[in-house]
């Protein structure tokens, strides 16, 4: 994943100018000629993509502008200069609300001190606080993705195959978990399905062990597992295995049709590395009991993601915090 999570899902520089052509074109040759008509569209993209894309956006879009006055084949944008005086304002602003958007996005998840062989994200998850651990190992898939009013969709899992686990495919997982995980009525099932054709287009002999994860902003939280990482819950009479139905690897098995709610005692939940690593299994329990032990989400993964008896570390990991008084 690199030395900084991506957040979030953008829309793509590509989608973004043709939207912007296209509706230079819709607005030509329907005649219409307000500045609203003309900037709207482009300045709706152009907020949904990185600043420097926004500012490629609005650029273009001024481009398309101004060819509709200079060379008015089809009636174009009014040429007074209150009417371009706003166009310009508008499309000028648009790089600058993509960033003010990007900060704050980015503000929400924050990278904090850490061992140098592993790097961990902390973000809000619904009513408390979650943290992401990513190792840089083969394979490794990770993507957090905040929604609105403290909502949080996670992707934690491994990419098996040599095609599937290069770096670009795994980078291509996660992306397609981003963009899916931002859409309003996806469920993690519709996710999971989505990933699926991914995976078969990309790798038809591999396979991507998963844990998908929802927090809702009140504190709820649905887990959806396809293969794997494990899942443990902590609570006060201790650590337990998540009991997690299990529908099978991304991208081999049929996807499945419902997702299981966190219990209702539970503290603290641990997404935990795929339970097919060497040396994994020897002692797991015990191991993810002291993990999670840690007063901080963060120093809880950190521990999760070192191998019992060895120094090597895998992930990814996910740990979060659930406060007691949630509904």
């Amino acid at each position: 994943m690199g030395g900084a999570m991506r957040i979030g899902a953008l829309v793509s520089t590509r989608a973004a100018l043709a939207g912007a052509t296209g509706n230079a074109l819709v607005m030509g040759v329907a005649e219409v000629s307000t500045p609203l008509g003309w900037v709207l569209l482009p300045g709706l993209l152009g907020v949904s993509t990185r600043p420097r894309v926004a500012a490629l956006v609005s650029a273009w879009a001024a481009v398309l502008l101004a060819a509709s006055v200079v060379v008015p084949v089809v009636p174009g944008h009014r040429a007074d200069p209150w009417a371009l005086g706003a166009s310009v304002a508008s499309l000028a602003a648009v790089p600058l609300l993509a960033w003010t958007r990007r900060r704050r996005v980015e503000r929400a998840v924050a990278r904090v001190p850490a061992p140098r062989d592993v790097a961990v994200f902390t973000m809000p998850a619904g009513t408390g606080r979650a943290a992401l651990a990513v190792c840089r190992t083969p394979g490794e898939v990770a993507a957090a993705v905040p929604l609105r009013r403290g909502g949080l969709r996670v992707l934690v899992g491994v990419a098996h195959g040599a095609t599937l686990a290069r770096p670009e495919h795994t980078r291509a997982l996660e992306a397609a978990f981003r963009t899916e995980a931002l859409r309003g009525g996806r469920s993690l099932p519709r996710i999971a399905d989505t990933l699926d054709h991914v995976v078969r287009d990309i790798s038809p002999g591999g396979y991507l062990a998963a844990t998908l994860v929802e927090v809702a902003g009140d504190g709820r939280v649905v887990l959806l597992r396809r293969g794997g990482p494990d899942v443990a819950v902590h609570a006060g009479d201790g650590t337990r295995p998540g009991d997690l139905p299990d529908a099978g690897p991304i991208g081999l098995a049929e996807v499945a049709t419902s997702v299981t709610e966190a219990p209702a005692d539970a503290l603290r939940l641990a997404v935990t590395p795929a339970a097919d690593r060497p040396g994994h299994a020897a002692g797991s329990h015990r191991w993810t009991d002291e993990a999670l032990r840690s007063t901080l989400p963060a120093d809880a993964v950190v521990a999760l993601t070192r191998l019992p008896g060895s120094g090597r570390r895998i992930g990814p990991a996910l740990v979060i915090d659930l406060p007691p008084e949630r509904p």
